[in-house]
């Protein structure tokens, strides 16, 4: 591959070009996805040249994962950079080797040394014909996927037989390579990424550590799916382990919820952050996050004067009220959906001052309904006007998903039986879902759930909370129940329907009682 002179980064700015690249994605204004040369040596041949492909993941400020040539092969390297450059990638070698020493599958460590200028660690795997467990996970049949469950765990196992941890334990950490057509999985191979994340396990907590990363494994599974498979998947790891009892079924579904519940609290924490899903802007009269698959100058310059994108001749005006006015906009040569939460009057102005906004709220519960496999509009941006500091007026920019809401959709439908009775399952479905995240909606209107293609669309979140008590929880679900129910107070086909799509997905039925279902 011959690199032209535009695309090639002078080593003695690689640093510099990096770390660029790694906030902004781009090395430069006329160039956002560029292959590029890192020189690890001197002289310039094969060996002291790391031909970058593609960027596959950037972690702001510190790391690059690309796709590379180096040596005449195709392989993975990781470039790091920043202040802790040496120190995380030291972690990152010396996590492979005791992967390595205990006999788990990795991908080989080829190169581990400096930029030729020093400015930048490098460490080269060995490139793996083989998709991440999450990318295989999301399209396999259930069957399937509990079968890599199963393997999963087995992978698990064997680190902790080893004495070793994987702290940062994703799906995304595993590469799967094997066939994956059949509804039982055979002769797979299961690599394990992330050398960083590798810890030794401590000999005094070591039982407890075991139990919480497996537990932190199993709560990366489909919430819905997890009360079906644990039984198996606790005997499993208990099998792997050499154990004479699996793990107390209890404690391990409590074990789980934590994890599960601190990886959303986490998550929406981080896109209120430059991060590799969002980037934000803070300034003194403001603060910015933009979704960064969706970042272009159109999205910049209209953030500039979001007032002005509400009254654009080509809007069209969705709801006007005191407390938001939101509408359909154009953005470059796509339709959004702007969001602007007014302030009322000075008092209510006051008390929004210090608090996170209704828009950021939304924010970042989209991004957790997401995580979670709960459909919403796709978030763009959030801007918070302020003035010395105090939290202004706020707006929320969404994918505009156009569809009628939960009470127009059953009106409108009614001598379509089979239809009905699929979308009354999915909303069920839907519910049962935010139930096993224990995440309350607070304003279950039927205009707040759209049904699009059949599916049902969680809109308005500004009031959603995640609750970590069960007790309480289960009161305040039982209240968003009773409010969607409310909207069929008139209508006792469809009440009916819906009552029986509820019992049917909800294996506990004592908060449907609660509701008065």
């Amino acid at each position: 591959m011959t690199m032209s002179t535009d695309t090639r980064i002078d080593t003695r700015l690689s640093v510099e070009a990096l770390e660029r690249y790694s906030r902004e994605g781009s090395l430069s204004a006329h160039e956002s996805t560029p292959a590029f040369e890192l020189q690890l040596g001197a002289g310039e041949t094969s060996d002291t040249v790391l031909q970058v492909l593609e960027v596959v993941r950037r972690v702001p400020g510190k790391r690059l994962v690309c796709r590379a040539r180096w040596q005449g092969q195709e392989v993975f390297a990781k470039c790091f950079i920043g202040a802790g450059a040496s120190k995380y990638a030291a972690r990152d070698s010396r996590g492979v080797q005791w992967l390595a020493e205990a006999g788990i599958a990795t991908p080989a460590l080829l190169h581990d040394g400096a930029t030729a200028t020093g400015e930048c660690r490098v460490l080269i795997y060995t490139a793996i014909a083989a998709a991440n467990a999450e990318q295989v996970y999301r399209v396999m049949a259930p069957a399937q996927r509990q079968a890599l469950a199963l393997q999963l765990v087995s992978v698990v196992a064997q680190h902790h037989a080893a004495g070793l941890l994987q702290t940062d334990l994703y799906l995304k950490n595993f590469l799967v390579q094997g066939e994956l057509s059949a509804q039982v999985l055979h002769d797979l191979t299961i690599y394990s990424l992330d050398g960083d994340g590798i810890r030794r396990l401590c000999r005094l907590r070591r039982r407890q550590q075991q139990l919480d990363n497996l537990a932190r494994l199993i709560s990366k599974f489909d919430v819905e799916e997890v009360p079906q498979w644990l039984p198996a998947l606790l005997q499993r790891y208990a099998d792997a382990s050499g154990w004479a009892l699996a793990p107390d079924l209890g404690a391990m579904q409590s074990r789980i919820a934590r994890h599960k519940a601190r990886e959303l609290q986490q998550y929406g924490a981080k896109v209120l952050r430059n991060c590799s899903d969002v980037r934000v802007e803070r300034r003194a009269r403001a603060f910015i996050a933009i979704n960064r698959s969706c970042d272009s100058a159109a999205l910049k310059i209209a953030l500039q004067a979001p007032d002005a994108m509400l009254d654009a001749g080509s809007s069209v005006r969705l709801k006007s009220g005191n407390t938001c006015t939101v509408a359909a906009v154009e953005v470059g040569k796509q339709t959004l959906v702007l969001k602007r939460y007014n302030i009322k009057n000075f008092w209510h102005g006051l008390g929004r001052a210090l608090r996170p906004s209704r828009a950021v709220q939304s924010w970042v519960n989209a991004y957790k309904l997401l995580l979670a496999g709960v459909a919403t509009p796709l978030p763009i941006a959030v801007l918070e006007q302020r003035r010395w500091g105090l939290r202004l007026r706020a707006f929320l920019l969404t994918a505009y998903t156009p569809g009628p809401d939960a009470v127009e959709f059953f009106a409108s439908n009614q001598e379509d039986a089979a239809l009905r009775q699929q979308v009354a399952l999915a909303i069920a479905q839907l519910f049962y879902r935010l139930y096993l995240l224990r995440l309350e909606h607070g304003d279950f209107k039927a205009s707040n759930l759209l049904i699009v293609d059949g599916q049902p669309l969680l809109i308005d979140l500004d009031s959603m909370r995640q609750h970590d008590s069960v007790q309480h929880f289960q009161a305040r679900h039982a209240r968003d129940l009773r409010r969607f129910m409310h909207n069929w107070s008139s209508d006792d086909a469809t009440r009916l329907l819906l009552s029986q799509a509820f019992y049917q997905i909800y294996p506990e039925q004592a908060v449907l009682r609660l509701a008065k279902i």
